[in-house]
């Protein structure tokens, strides 16, 4: 005897004996019966758009549950309750797709006439692919067997990926364009060194006008003798160290470069950069910006 409920002919006999067990289990769990068969499809239509949106409802509420919960904890409170955390995480993908997307795609349309199954299947698709469907497609879609719609659902992630590949090499290429017509020269000197040049100028000025703010600090320290001397020991050796390992690091800089050119080319007045007009004003304008960054910084942090 065939065990599949669809394909299954029931005699007259066994017809009534399996409406009264009906019958009996609709009284258990309040359902009253359709009194004709097409009633009883309309009821079933109706519930399955309900599953649906039952679904999306369970997704937003362990989405809020979710959020309240510390790492690993939604988990536990699934299984403590009975729930399978895979039926839990197929109703958040669900809830999620219908957030993510835009108003003009508000799930009140195709995606709600998807049954269950379906609509999971959509919400592991990317959020931009969804978007791109109009209601022909969605339709189109809903209409197809599982067997089929899983075929299409599969093209349309492997486009998508196509896409994001295409994409990328896109993104590639035009970097290498850019990197390729980027200027080789500034200011008539290798493009390397103006940048060299100028941050020099601009950088150093943010590091002594720190300086010359830290070192107003330490001098008040240094003669505030009224305060505990435990305490003015521990700004001393907190300054002390800091500062000792920007100098180490200014002093490693240096002597790399000494290093390298020698100290007959740096030291002395003599060897003091000179700068292009051009050079210089964009130096200059460079600095000030960086100043005024830097002292915003310090004003919404006082």
């Amino acid at each position: 005897m065939s065990t599949d409920l669809t394909e299954q002919i029931f005699s007259p006999e066994e017809q009534q004996q399996l409406a009264a067990k009906i019958e009996k289990m609709a009284g258990h769990i309040q359902l009253v019966m359709p009194d004709s068969v097409d009633e009883a499809w309309q009821q079933v239509i109706r519930m399955e758009e309900q599953a649906l949106v039952d679904t999306a409802k369970r997704g937003l509420l362990y989405l809020s549950i979710k959020m309240h919960l510390g790492h690993g904890e939604f988990e536990q409170k699934l299984r403590a309750n009975g729930v399978a955390p895979r039926s839990a995480q197929s109703s958040i993908a669900v809830a999620k797709m219908f957030l993510a997307l835009p108003e003009s795609k508000a799930p009140t349309s195709a995606l709600l006439n998807m049954n269950k199954s379906k609509l999971i299947e959509m919400a592991r698709l990317p959020v931009e692919t969804v978007e791109a469907l109009d209601e022909d497609d969605l339709e189109t879609l809903n209409d197809l067997s599982v067997r089929e719609f899983r075929k299409e659902i599969r093209k349309l992630k492997e486009k998508h990926t196509e896409l994001e590949e295409q994409t990328a090499t896109l993104i590639n290429a035009l970097e290498t364009e850019r990197l390729v017509k980027a200027p080789k020269q500034m200011y008539e000197l290798p493009m390397l060194v103006a940048q060299v040049r100028q941050r020099a100028y601009s950088h150093s000025a943010i590091v002594n006008e720190s300086l010359e703010e830290f070192i107003g600090m330490v001098e008040q320290l240094c003669t505030s003798r009224d305060l505990d001397p435990n305490h003015r020991i521990g700004g001393a050796q907190t300054t002390w160290h800091l500062w000792l390992g920007i100098q180490q690091r200014i002093g490693h800089m240096l002597n790399r470069l000494t290093d390298e050119f020698g100290a007959e080319n740096l030291t002395g007045a003599e060897q003091i950069p000179h700068f292009a007009e051009d050079e210089w004003q964009d130096a200059q304008a460079n600095r000030e910006y960086m100043l005024a960054v830097f002292n915003d910084r310090i004003k919404t942090r006082e």
